[in-house]
């Protein structure tokens, strides 16, 4: 092996490995959000529930197909590293969309936060009060959102529950889980994206390098 296909061989490793990292990354931050959120997902429609859902799933996926470009690129296995290109080309474009959908849909989803909860807190503020455990907060607006009807206990950190000790509203925690989370979604599916172009280079590279010495093997 000359030293470019043993630089190429070697970087094709790590960048999976890389890859292996940044999966479990989208796996994590879906399975965080979607364990925070838990209470707001319950009483939200389903457009709250694409992201994180999507992440858990993009991420899983990322992860195996990674796993098998490495050995892929150990053993130098042709048939290996085509499937692995091809999969992670698949893989790019589903990234693609799933960060377009988290940036074309991110403000719209917080902006109608309010709304949701505001709903949510009329509905029922006994199942409210989920959302108040969750996210030490107090009322889709604050104390004031209970006008002049005793605070619940998961208003305030201790007793008894009054406006001056209470907690400020749910509308600004809950839209600071999905700012953050989804900017941090988007971010890493792009970052993931423009490596994963170089490595299915790199891959393509590698399987005709180990087409090519298969052939010469059998002369």
């Amino acid at each position: 092996m000359g030293c470019g296909e043993f630089l190429v061989k070697y970087i094709l490793f790590f960048t999976n490995l890389f890859f292996a990292l940044a999966g479990l990354a989208l796996l994590g931050l879906g399975v965080a959000v979607q364990l925070q959120g838990t209470a707001v997902i319950n009483i939200a429609d389903t457009s709250y529930q694409v992201a994180p859902i999507a992440s858990m799933v993009v991420g899983g996926v990322v992860f195996l197909i990674a796993f098998f470009g490495c050995c892929g690129a150990i053993r130098e296995s042709n048939c290996m590293l085509i499937t692995y290109s091809l999969f992670m080309i698949i893989l790019m474009i589903l990234k693609i969309a799933l960060a377009s959908l988290i940036f074309v849909n991110l403000d719209s989803l917080v902006q109608g936060v309010p709304n949701v909860l505001n709903d949510a807190f009329n509905k029922d503020r006994v199942a409210f009060q989920e959302i108040e455990r969750a996210f030490t907060c107090c009322g889709p607006t604050g104390p004031l959102s209970y006008m002049n009807i005793a605070l619940p206990e998961t208003c305030c950190a201790s007793q008894p529950c009054t406006p001056l000790n209470a907690y400020s509203g749910c509308d600004k925690q809950v839209q600071s889980l999905l700012e953050t989370f989804g900017l941090a979604i988007g971010v890493v599916c792009i970052v993931v994206v423009a490596i994963e172009l170089v490595a299915v280079v790199f891959g393509l590279c590698l399987a005709n390098h180990a087409r090519n010495k298969n052939r010469r093997s059998h002369y």
